[in-house]
């Protein structure tokens, strides 16, 4: 009986196997996109916290290491030298007067900013580079001129901007580099200002730019040099 039984439930069981429909597997469909990246690189002169040209004159400051008779824009001897009032583009220094024997430096507050926006996940490096109409005494060692950049605050992504503090030309008695902690200009390659491996949503570069004269640095008549800001997203 017992025997009949399950004999019975097994055949019971194969006609409910029989019965039961397949499983279906799950469909799946693979959906793709691409972010495209977009990035905002503005770079002004005579800078404000608007991120835009200010529209007003900017400090020129005379450090002379020494000398009584050199000058920066115009005036010799004079440690508030002048002001720059050009348009958006332009940093003018004016006349300079080199020294026989010292160095001549002339610093303008808050000569240029660069404003970064950029949703490249991977970063962005910006450089700057003297790329034409560079004098032939360009960053010689004798009788030279050179650029340097000088951060204002520390330079980081997401920086917001940020004034000049200084109120007095920077002691920089070289024409072929710059202190360490800022930047030169060089024509022979480029200088790489900051380096991010992140996207911003804001980054401002502010920076005074410092003209530094050799002893006896060669007179070069109006020099109207091109400084090049590059934006590479990574």
């Amino acid at each position: 009986m017992i025997t009949k039984r399950i004999a019975a439930l097994a055949a019971l069981s194969a006609i409910i196997s029989m019965a039961a429909p397949a499983m279906a597997a799950a469909p799946t469909i693979t959906v793709k996109w691409n972010t495209q990246t977009i990035s905002t690189f503005v770079v002004t002169t005579q800078a404000s916290a608007a991120e835009t040209h200010s529209g007003t004159a900017e400090n020129i400051y005379w450090g002379g290491n020494g000398s009584t008779s050199s000058g920066c824009a115009g005036t010799t001897d004079t440690a508030s030298a002048g002001t720059d009032n050009s348009a958006n583009g332009t940093v003018n220094f004016g006349s300079v007067t080199p020294d026989a024997a010292d160095y001549t430096d002339c610093l303008e507050v808050n000569a240029v900013n660069a404003y970064v926006a950029t949703n490249d996940s991977n970063g962005y490096n910006v450089t700057v580079q003297a790329t034409s109409a560079v004098p032939s005494n360009y960053a010689a060692a004798a009788n030279g001129a050179y650029l340097c950049l000088l951060p204002n605050g520390t330079w980081a992504n997401n920086l917001a901007y940020t004034a000049s503090t200084r109120n007095a030309a920077v002691a920089i008695t070289s024409t072929t580099a710059c202190p360490a902690g800022d930047f030169g200009v060089a024509s022979s390659a480029a200088t790489t200002l900051l380096a991010e491996t992140a996207s911003t949503a804001a980054t401002n570069i502010p920076q005074d730019m410092e003209l530094v004269l050799g002893p006896n640095a060669s007179s070069t008549g109006q020099v109207a040099m091109v400084v090049t800001y590059t934006l590479t997203t990574l």
